[in-house]
């Protein structure tokens, strides 16, 4: 699998990054609408949007992408704030790569602590277990945050833990 990684963004990039969302079933069409206002954001204002974007590639394709920056009001707390892979390459190790090279860059941006926030519906149970596998750690649940019957669940990892593999 000949991928590629790069930490811009371009405009041609949304409508690759929406179809990316869609393939994994687990984004309802708001929460698309949102994390493509955030991409939006990071297009127009690049640095002082407080978003960078990680963007993989395989043939020139978006396959994957993260969001991730500065989370405000902390002195080096930084947030993963969206991640997706395409459904037909999850489970082959794409996330984990763009896992290990965000929380490189945070590390390298003086970051020391990473949140991550999630639902807590059944279809998400893969996801989690993908953040349990990272190193991160349930810090809180809160029930029916994002609806009835629909918790949020925030993970965290101290920087200094990450690419300890």
């Amino acid at each position: 699998m000949a991928l590629t990684y790069r930490n811009t963004l371009r405009k041609g990039d949304l409508q690759e990054l929406t179809t990316v969302m869609e393939s994994t079933g687990l984004f309802y069409d708001f929460e698309i609408r949102v994390a493509l206002e955030v991409l939006e954001a990071s297009l127009e204002l690049g640095e002082a949007s407080g978003y960078c974007c990680l963007v993989a590639e395989q043939d020139n394709k978006c396959v994957g992408y993260a969001v991730f920056g500065p989370t405000p009001c902390t002195r080096s707390g930084w947030d993963i704030y969206w991640m997706a892979v395409s459904k037909g390459l999850q489970g082959k190790g794409l996330g984990s790569e763009m896992m290990t090279r965000v929380e490189k860059i945070i590390v390298l941006q003086g970051g020391t602590q990473i949140w991550i926030e999630t639902s807590g519906r059944k279809d998400y149970v893969p996801t989690r277990g993908f953040y349990k596998k990272h190193g991160y750690v349930i810090m809180a649940e809160l029930p029916d945050f994002y609806a009835p019957g629909d918790n949020k669940v925030i993970y965290s990892k101290k920087a200094y833990l990450c690419n300890k593999d």
